[in-house]
């Protein structure tokens, strides 16, 4: 019994003593905000401090509450807007801050908003946007606080983050909609990829509508929409741009872009905005021996529609592979072959809204394989010839989107089903999903930015060898692996192939130089990939770790991509250049 109630005894002695813990960690600091927030002040010095405050004479207020010892929280407000008046700046924010810590959670709102006012006045608008954000987190419904936030995200140019909270209170108004008069592109087009109009008010979603059309039509090398506010609180929407008329946007632009790859033996012709109608065709034309194309790309709005557009394309191709498990240092060959590839496709491509957009088309393709030597990697299933016929589907939407911190997500997913008319003839399909988190870490500037991409993919039942899926750094391929090339000796096929992959992809950018025609990021990379095989020799099913730097040259629309990448398991070094498309 004596046993029993001992331990009754260091039972309660320990509930006691977790009681007080979770009592000091929990209320001990509400005690000690209700005890500062009843601070005691004189009766006498307080009613002066108010009176002075109504008659706004603020040294008065400040010589007076800068005598008490304790100062309650509506003390506090009055004196650090007098001190505010005077442009007292540090101590008028002390003061708010030290009322903001007295007040309760639901009353703090008053105290942000002064906050964001002061940082305002001293021009630090990030700041002030700051404390806007948590003033509309306890009343999200205010239109003064709305106003304020919308006014201070239009300063820092985040005008997506400045139409939320301005359409809160049924702002902002377009009087005029104007477009630059050398404009070659038809005006109906232009009009119908403007989603808003004049003598109505800017809702952001129709803003972002009106971004992605105008993006969809492919003929701007750089554009703005500015918005020029008036006297009389609306504001005109001015549209500026320079446009790839032709051969390009200029003679510089037109060279760069069509004469880039010819390092690596590739050109890029291109006539954008034929009959002033946004119908652009574009091509790619490759005279390495090793791996010959020819790719050719015509597509136009449909009936003068921007949120409709069709395509059609035609590719060609004739490549010798060499499946080897790395681009450098001893890499016996697992298999060799030369595909000859023909295809051609027509894709129908919508845009609901700025948000969602989608597609669906059919490639009609013939494959056929010379010069085999299966080796270890290839089998004959992978191997038969013939005609296919493929559905494809596509959609994307923007899943999250948060412009008051420049940060948002988007989720897509592509799906192939296929027929290959062989002998026996058989289906399968390939399914791909991806989402990309992308952020602009400061409130008004481009200088950095960070991306984290990941991306899976599965086939169902048996493609055939030019519908594997490659993991590496390859420019007819888009799932890189920055530590693997796909290419040795100018011959595809140093990178894993399979049938299944997960591929993630880290960035983090940082602007190094900048002068309006040119733009130079730089930044380290994280690439983790994994690819699953039918047989080993084309994947060995290992997780790949790939970090590096990449560098990206910026002219109009052209880009140039330079990597240096390190495979982690293997300790080999990657170099690349190419100019994306």
């Amino acid at each position: 019994m004596e046993r029993h109630t001992q331990l009754d005894l260091a039972r309660r002695s320990r509930s006691a003593a977790t009681a007080l813990v979770f009592f000091a960690f929990f209320f001990a600091p509400a005690l000690a905000r209700s005890t500062q927030a009843q601070c005691p002040a004189a009766p006498q010095e307080t009613a002066q401090i108010h009176q002075s405050f109504e008659q706004q004479n603020w040294a008065e207020v400040v010589r007076v509450a800068a005598s008490l010892p304790c100062r309650p929280v509506d003390v506090n407000l009055e004196y650090g807007l007098a001190l505010a008046h005077l442009q007292r700046w540090p101590e008028a924010r002390a003061a708010l801050e030290a009322g903001r810590r007295q007040s309760r959670i639901a009353a703090q709102e008053r105290f942000d908003v002064e906050l964001a006012g002061i940082a305002f006045e001293q021009k630090r608008y990030p700041e002030a946007a700051a404390w806007l954000r948590r003033a509309l987190k306890l009343d999200p419904k205010d239109d003064y606080t709305n106003n304020f936030a919308g006014t201070v995200y239009f300063i820092l140019g985040n005008t997506e983050a400045a139409l939320k909270a301005w359409n809160r209170v049924q702002k902002p108004h377009i009087a005029n909609l104007q477009f630059d008069p050398q404009l070659h592109v038809e005006r109906l087009l232009l009009d119908r990829a403007f989603t808003f109009s004049p003598a109505a008010m800017l809702r952001a979603p129709d803003w972002a509508s009106t971004q992605v059309r105008l993006d969809a039509l492919g003929i701007f090398s750089t554009y703005n929409i500015q918005l020029a506010a008036k006297p009389d609180g609306n504001f005109d929407a001015e549209f500026h741009a320079v446009e790839r008329d032709g051969f390009g946007s200029g003679r510089l632009q037109a060279i760069l872009s069509t004469f880039g790859g010819v390092a690596y033996e590739t050109i890029y012709p291109s006539y954008f905005n034929m009959r002033r109608s946004a119908m652009n065709f574009e091509s790619l034309l490759r005279w390495d021996s090793q791996k010959y194309r020819a790719w050719l790309s015509l597509s136009a709005p449909v009936h003068d529609l921007p949120q409709f557009r069709w395509t059609i394309a035609a590719d060609g191709r004739d490549e010798n592979w060499t499946i080897r498990r790395s681009f450098t240092g001893t890499a016996p060959t697992l298999g060799s072959l030369k595909l000859r590839r023909e295809a051609i496709d027509a894709m129908f491509a919508a845009i609901p809204n700025g948000h969602l957009s989608w597609s669906i088309g059919a490639e009609l393709s013939h494959r056929n394989y010379q010069n085999v030597a299966l080796g270890s990697a290839l089998t004959p299933e992978l191997l038969i010839p013939g005609y296919a016929l493929k559905q494809i589907a596509s959609i994307q939407g923007k899943v999250l989107d948060i412009p008051e911190r420049r940060f948002s997500v988007t989720a897509g997913a592509t799906s192939e089903a296929a027929r290959l008319w062989s002998n026996p003839s058989r289906g399968f399909e390939k399914l791909q999903g991806s989402a990309l988190a992308h952020w602009f870490p400061q409130a008004s500037d481009n200088r950095y930015e960070t991306a984290q991409q990941l991306r899976a993919g599965r086939t169902f039942g048996n493609a055939p060898f030019d519908e594997l899926f490659t993991l590496g750094v390859e420019r007819d391929n888009d799932l890189w692996l920055r530590g693997h090339i796909g290419t040795r000796d100018r011959q595809k096929g140093s990178a894993p192939l399979g049938y299944n992959y997960v591929l993630s992809n880290s960035d983090f950018y940082r602007r190094i130089y900048t002068n309006g025609l040119l733009t130079v990021q730089a930044g380290p990379f994280l690439d983790i990939g994994r690819m699953g095989a039918p047989t080993s020799g084309l994947s060995t099913r290992q997780w790949l770790f790939d970090t590096g730097v990449e560098a990206r040259l910026t002219v109009f629309r052209t880009r140039v991509i330079l990597t240096y990448g390190r495979d982690l398991r293997a300790g080999t070094n990657a170099f690349y250049g190419t100019l994306a498309r």
